[in-house]
């Protein structure tokens, strides 16, 4: 973009200047022209061409920016693009099911940074039915083979997208003129997940083609993979505060979660360039995940209301007496579907250059359809919370199905939206003005909408069919399936990992989901639908940006300085309605009650707008010809997560003893910082680097949250429960303080290490009240994060291992309103590739090796919340060039 040859590869460019090692900042400024004119495409392929053009985007940049490089077509470091991040510097990721989700960057949580691709946003919808719709970006969602490079820029040039107060992500794909005609590119893999014991396949292809005067070209790559997963679990559903200043367990239980994920993904880049002077490229993406899963939970219901405890310091690690045993099956259709239609046009005269962008994405998912079954029984019980592994004895056998009785059924559905249209223009004009080399403006504009619908389904309201029962919940509980062991509800046993929980509780049964599926949601079942109206919403925001930017070089220094001017209109939209239909509105009945209807309904909107202006400027200054120090200012911002600024209030569990609930406040302001960056790399060979950066954010205000008390309609017991609602609230602000070290060494002999170290001092200046949840934390900042690496690369063989730290971090308000903290986390992966010819490779790799698993917990690590195993992966797989 904004470059006047548009037919060379950028790639081609980096490695053209990696080979040029002894440029200084001035040298490439003044050759630039040259390389692009005198080098095609030279084509990345290994870890170390990879790790060299990593280092030269790194030097030649006018930011402070690290990034990655695909080692082949098709061949990213990392299954996983999330993953592939976390070994940069400053970058954390979150692995809740067993592969990088989303990422922190700099203490900043994962909705305060941005991922784009190919420079524009991509339409999100989290399929799972506990995510709330936010900024983050799930890359579980996008395969990495569609990734060519990407880019992580820490220090914003006024240019880029507002938006992140950690960092900005930049996906890039391949476009057809950069490669040979009739390149293709084929790999099929077998990867076996331990925990499910299940071989899935992944199936990838690109093919591109040009015609003979490379003017015309097109790219399709597809991507078809499966993955079974399979996570055992320990959970306490939250833990109490008393009056004496101690805490108690809240329900507890060993879930088992199953999911069958199918992704399909599709992209085409169409590229038309008659001319040197003028590119046009559409890239069309659509990418489909079918993510249906079930998860089987054995409860100990509320132990500590009728136990006899025991602490350790404040905690009730230790219980025993009676209490209710269920068993929750949940069953869910769920899916996320993603597509954006990109075009980008370049077009340069001598005297300037100009580059017009326009597009749309939409995504839709979510949770399409849920029904969830509860049966119970009587146990005496004991559980010992203490140590990494919890004991707990439920003291009935839970692999008898005649043990448990029907309880309830409920179910429902949550789809969500992402709409987003955009456009923009931006104008590369040379100049003469003293060190100023170029005046870059341009203007944006972004039309985004998220929805969250909200229905719930209530089989009590349903006709039964036997012409006996109440009801067609009763027909199903009572008559026809009063256990388990009725209607193969039930199809075996199950345990759960010693090395998770121990006890009887682990020996569990499996469901049967598909039956459950049936009765619940087939042709002869009978339910009513209702709309839930305070979990309904829709948020749109209309942005446009403005920007100017001046780029500078010299003799010994480069950089830019400018300023982006960013408006917001916000609209938040909910349902006002009174409280005599207990929220609901049916819209779906069978006949056997009266409708629900409140008295008052009405859609209302609340509206505000706020502009920002946030100025930066960036310095390199070549202290000697191997060596570079960078200076960075700016002001940045973050707009809030758009759950957090809808209109609603959703209730939590409302059968635990002190239920809670959450709400949305569209007064939240956006984030904003001030930040400093300085750095010094050394750049002691063309395959090696020593940096160190320091970076300071000045945060204006943090998100915390107040409380008070609603009460909400509880259909099971048909009665009204008092909770407490939790509400985000514009807080005080405070400072991140940080260092970031890195290590490449090429060793020669084909061997090489690189190792990276990041320390982050994140400080909330709001008063830390632990009666207060929330208060005075700072979400996603790991103390300290750590990744090292070592590799081997000859002609015929490469291996690599890949190591992967951080210490614990805040994630937030559990459901429960209580706070959620993970433990350290550590991962080892390790890969090896043997080219079997020229055309052929085989590839074998191991995925979290050390068989990590995520621990989370309420404040003190003594009060557990969850245990996930995920277990460990292995990948087997050829790659076929041509």
């Amino acid at each position: 973009m904004l470059a006047k040859n548009f037919k060379k590869s950028l790639l081609a460019v980096n490695i053209g200047l990696v080979m040029s090692a002894g440029f200084t900042g001035a040298a490439f400024a003044a050759e630039e022209t040259k390389v692009q004119e005198d080098v095609e495409v030279i084509e990345v392929r290994g870890i170390r061409a990879s790790t060299k053009a990593d280092i030269n985007n790194k030097r030649f940049a006018n930011a402070v920016v690290d990034s990655i490089t695909a080692e082949d077509i098709g061949k990213f470091p990392d299954k996983n693009v999330a993953e592939s991040l976390s070994r940069i510097t400053g970058v954390g990721v979150s692995r809740e099911f067993g592969e990088g989700e989303k990422i922190t960057v700099r203490g900043s949580d994962p909705t305060k940074n941005r991922t784009l691709l190919n420079g524009q946003n991509v339409g999100t919808a989290d399929w799972f039915i506990l995510d709330n719709p936010s900024r983050s970006f799930n890359f579980t969602m996008l395969p990495s083979s569609l990734v060519s490079n990407l880019e992580v820029y820490k220090s914003p040039e006024a240019r880029l997208d507002e938006g992140s107060i950690g960092g900005t992500v930049i996906l890039h794909t391949r476009k057809p003129l950069d490669l040979d005609s009739g390149t293709t590119h084929i790999n099929l893999q077998s990867q076996y997940s331990e925990t499910s014991e299940k071989h899935d396949p992944l199936i990838e292809g690109l093919f591109s083609w040009k015609n003979e005067d490379e003017k015309f070209g097109i790219l399709v790559s597809g991507s078809k993979s499966d993955r079974t997963v399979r996570r055992e679990g320990f959970e306490v559903l939250g833990w109490d505060a008393q009056d004496d200043g101690t805490y108690t367990p809240r329900t507890m239980g060993v879930p088992v979660f199953r999911q069958d994920r199918e992704r399909t993904t599709l992209f085409t880049a169409i590229q038309f360039a008659p001319s040197d002077d003028f590119s046009a490229t559409l890239n069309i993406l659509d990418s489909n995940m079918d993510v249906n899963n079930t998860n089987s939970n054995y409860l100990l219901m509320n132990p500590a209301s009728n136990s006899t405890l025991s602490y350790e310091g404040d905690n009730a690690v230790y219980g025993s007496g009676g209490t209710d045993v269920r068993w929750n099956h949940i069953n869910r259709i769920s899916s996320t579907d993603t597509s954006s239609i990109h075009l980008d046009i370049d077009f340069a005269t001598d005297s300037f250059s100009m580059n017009v962008e326009l597009g749309t994405t939409e995504a839709e998912g979510g949770t399409l359809n849920e029904t969830s079954w509860e049966y119970g029984g009587q146990g005496d019980y004991n559980f010992d919370l203490t140590g990494s592994t919890p004991t707990v004895n439920a003291g009935v056998d839970g692999t008898d199905p005649s043990k448990f009785n029907g309880g309830w059924i409920w179910g429902g559905n949550k789809p969500t939206t992402d709409e987003e249209s955009y456009g923009q223009v931006d104008f590369d004009i040379p100049v003469d003005m003293g060190a100023f080399t170029a005046i870059k403006v341009g203007v944006k504009y972004r039309d985004q909408k998220r929805t969250q619908d909200r229905e719930a389904y209530s089989w009590h309201w349903g006709y039964a069919n036997d012409g006996v029962s109440a009801n067609y919940m009763s027909q199903i509980l009572s008559t026809d399936c009063p256990t388990l062991a009725q209607c193969d509800l039930a199809i075996g046993s199950d345990s759960v990992g010693a090395d998770v929980v121990n006890g009887d509780i682990t020996q569990q049964l499996t469901h049967n989901s598909a039956k459950m599926l049936e009765l619940g949601l087939g042709p002869d079942a009978s339910y009513a639908v209702h709309k839930v109206l305070g979990e309904i919403f829709a948020v749109e925001e209309k942005k446009t940006s403005y920007y100017i930017q001046g780029d500078f070089s010299g003799e010994d220094f480069r950089g830019n300085l400018g300023v982006r001017v960013a408006k917001t209109d916000q609209d938040s939209s909910g349902y006002l309605f009174s409280s005599d239909s207990s929220g609901l509105l049916t819209v779906d009945n069978p006949g056997l009650n009266p409708s629900l209807a409140p008295s008052t309904l009405e859609w209302v909107t609340e509206s505000r707008s706020y502009t920002e202006i946030l100025p930066n400027f960036n310095l390199s200054y070549d202290l000697a010809e191997d060596q570079i120090v960078r200076l960075s200012a700016a002001r940045t911002m973050a707009r809030p997560n758009f759950f957090d600024i809808s209109p609603i209030t959703a209730p939590g569990d409302l059968g635990e003893d002190n239920p809670t609930a959450q709400a949305g406040n569209p007064n939240l302001d956006p984030q904003l910082a001030n930040q400093f960056d300085a750095a010094w790399e050394y750049y002691f060979d063309d395959a090696s680097l020593f940096a160190v950066t320091l970076f300071y954010k000045d945060i204006e205000s943090y998100q915390t949250s107040g409380t008070y008390s609603q009460s909400f309609y509880d259909e099971q017991t048909d009665s009204w429960i008092s909770a407490t609602v939790t509400r985000p609230e514009n807080g005080p602000g405070g400072t991140t303080t940080g260092l970031e070290a890195t290590l490449q060494y090429d060793l020669g002999g084909g061997f090489g290490v690189s190792a990276n170290y990041t320390y982050t001092d994140a400080q909330n200046d709001g008063e830390r009240d632990v009666m207060k949840p929330g208060s005075g934390l700072v979400m996603g900042a790991s103390e300290n994060m750590l990744n090292a690496s070592a590799f081997y690369e000859d002609d015929l063989f490469s291996v690599r291992a890949m190591y992967n730290y951080r210490t614990e971090w805040y994630k937030g308000l559990h459901s429960s309103g209580a706070e959620l903290w993970n433990d350290d986390y550590g991962q080892l992966d390790f890969t090896t590739t043997v080219n079997v010819t020229e055309n052929i490779s085989v590839v074998f790799e191991g995925i979290n090796l050390t068989n990590e698993k995520v621990v989370e917990y309420n404040t003190s690590k003594d009060r557990v919340l969850s245990i996930y195993e995920n277990g460990r992966r292995f990948v087997l797989g050829a790659n076929f060039r041509f």
